[in-house]
């Protein structure tokens, strides 16, 4: 399940009790505006002292997953930063006009990859026309961004190895130029150079 990460803060309790962290987290889809809970921090930020056994299991598995969209909100949060951003921003995709993001922001869907993710009762939801081709023109678009990126890093290490092997060239000119006043070698000719003498 998709979550977005609306909000953070810190309760302070009395007792002399430590204050407590929390977050809260919303589905994407449907269910974003109708199912919006403030969690505890330390109940689900998952435990890096567990067994194999245990990180194995579904539950692990899913509040780790949780944790990779939560985790680095958090920190950005506890160090006085800006939320981040998971993926592309919908203002930088055609896919949709400002008042279609408009709609989707307020289902909770604010990036052209949580857009590819909806599922069929976010669609419904959706009251634009097209809505159930968004997804697969989100997925088409990223993959075609995915593409271009993959050519222009290709492109980049071409130019770069162009560069080195120019310079490894051009050291190894260098090192093959002997000067006029080098010192004479010492010892027998090369092979081909003695051959080169016999049959004169």
């Amino acid at each position: 399940m998709l979550i977005r990460v609306l909000q953070f803060k810190t309760e302070y309790r009395t007792g002399g009790r430590p204050p407590v962290d929390k977050v809260l987290i919303a589905p994407i889809g449907e269910d974003f505006e109708r199912t919006q809970t403030w969690r505890r921090i330390e109940k689900i930020r998952p435990p890096a002292d567990v067994s194999d056994q245990v990180r194995e299991s579904a539950t692990y598995i899913d509040m780790a997953a949780k944790w990779q969209v939560i985790g680095p909100a958090y920190e950005a949060w506890k160090t006085g930063q800006d939320l981040p951003e998971t993926g592309v921003p919908l203002a930088a995709w055609s896919g949709v006009n400002a008042a279609q993001a408009e709609m989707l922001k307020n289902m909770g869907v604010r990036t052209v990859e949580e857009v590819a993710s909806l599922g069929d009762g976010a669609l419904d939801k959706l009251q634009m026309p097209n809505a159930r081709k968004l997804p697969n023109l989100a997925k088409m678009w990223l993959e075609g961004e995915a593409a271009s990126t993959k050519d222009a890093k290709i492109d980049d290490l071409e130019d770069r190895l162009r560069v080195m092997q120019e310079m490894l060239e051009e050291r190894m000119e260098a090192h093959q130029t002997i000067p006029e006043d080098a010192p004479k070698r010492r010892g027998r000719p090369p092979k081909v150079k003695a051959d080169e003498e016999e049959a004169a």
